[in-house]
């Protein structure tokens, strides 16, 4: 049986995934790095470019992640297309810690574009940068920061309730 190790585990724990057992860990730790690794790809290509569009069209894919657990745009794209070329399983609905992340996320990028807008160009870079670091930590560790804030603000009187979120939708990954 595929097995994940204990620090993937708790980060996926950390995200909300607590759910899933083992073996559903094992097959989503690869294709939940897709969605932060493209998001990251976008914010870096709106940061260099500095363009208040992009970055606010980067804003609103976040948001649509905070509000849509099985509706994110990246997602979206993961699960009709990208999966079949890799013959991965489907993304599961996204959990609370990891949609309040994507708020977060959301009110940044917007902040970003509105600073490269009005010409602040390093609170800009500031606010996308600190976007662009925390979703290339969650690339590459599937550690979430805004998951850990969602954690502490939200589930710190009921210690580990991280592993019992659950599913934020009736639909099931698999």
């Amino acid at each position: 049986m595929a097995t994940v190790s204990a620090f993937t585990d708790n980060n996926l724990d950390g995200q909300g995934f607590g759910y899933l057992d083992q073996k559903a860990k094992a097959r989503y730790a690869l294709p939940l790095r897709f969605t932060p690794a493209v998001g990251t790809t976008l914010i870096a290509t709106g940061l260099v470019m500095q363009s208040p569009i992009w970055l606010g069209s980067a804003a609103l894919v976040a948001l649509s992640g905070a509000l849509f657990p099985t509706g994110m745009v990246i997602d979206l794209i993961y699960n009709l297309g990208v999966r079949h070329l890799l013959q991965a399983p489907p993304l599961p609905p996204t959990p609370r810690p990891r949609r309040f992340s994507y708020f977060l996320s959301a009110g940044l990028l917007a902040g970003a574009a509105l600073s490269f807008r009005y010409r602040r160009p390093a609170l800009g870079a500031v606010l996308a940068g600190s976007v662009a670091i925390g979703a290339t930590i969650l690339t590459t560790t599937l550690w979430c920061l805004g998951s850990w804030i969602y954690r502490v603000l939200f589930e710190s009187s009921s210690p580990g309730s991280c592993r019992n979120s659950g599913p934020v939708s009736g639909r099931a990954g698999g």
